[in-house]
């Protein structure tokens, strides 16, 4: 079963997806943000499409990125993460068949993290811009996978 990651944001949305054993992650392209509720058919619409499209493996969990400041405390982007798990499970509810587990997971520092690796990888600014929420939806997703092997040992 698959794992979809999503990075929520004011412009654009970053998502990832593992492979069927939930071994690896792999970027997919950026949505634009708009509002939650957009955002949430979006990342229905990517879970949808590994349900019925070529590349087969339905997607078992949704991991929203969960953006808390250091000391913990929330932000905007904190409640908007929140929001859109909690408009997630409804639409799962409502549309699915099955259930889709969503999760929140700490994203501390992974957009910095993904703007690092952008630089060492020497991507050019104007797509650096374009990538950040990719990546850091891919290390999102890595960090969860990893988490899940070593809660497995």
């Amino acid at each position: 079963m698959r794992v979809l990651a999503a990075d929520i944001g004011t412009v654009r949305l970053g998502l990832a997806v593992s492979d069927p054993l939930g071994l690896t992650a792999q970027p997919l392209p950026t949505q634009p943000a708009g509002s939650v509720k957009q955002q949430c058919r979006a990342i229905l619409g990517v879970a949808l499409g590994y349900e019925n499209g070529p590349e087969r493996g339905r997607v078992s969990t949704i991991v929203i990125g969960h953006p808390v400041k250091l000391d913990g405390t929330k932000s905007e982007m904190t409640e908007r993460a929140e929001e859109c798990a909690r408009v997630l499970a409804e639409y799962i509810r409502q549309q699915f068949s099955r259930a889709i587990d969503i999760l929140v997971w700490d994203e501390r520092l992974t957009s910095v993290a993904a703007e690092q690796a952008l630089l060492g990888a020497q991507v050019k600014r104007r797509e650096r811009r374009e990538r950040r929420d990719q990546v850091a939806a891919q290390l999102i997703l890595e960090n969860y996978l990893e988490s899940r092997r070593m809660a497995a040992q």
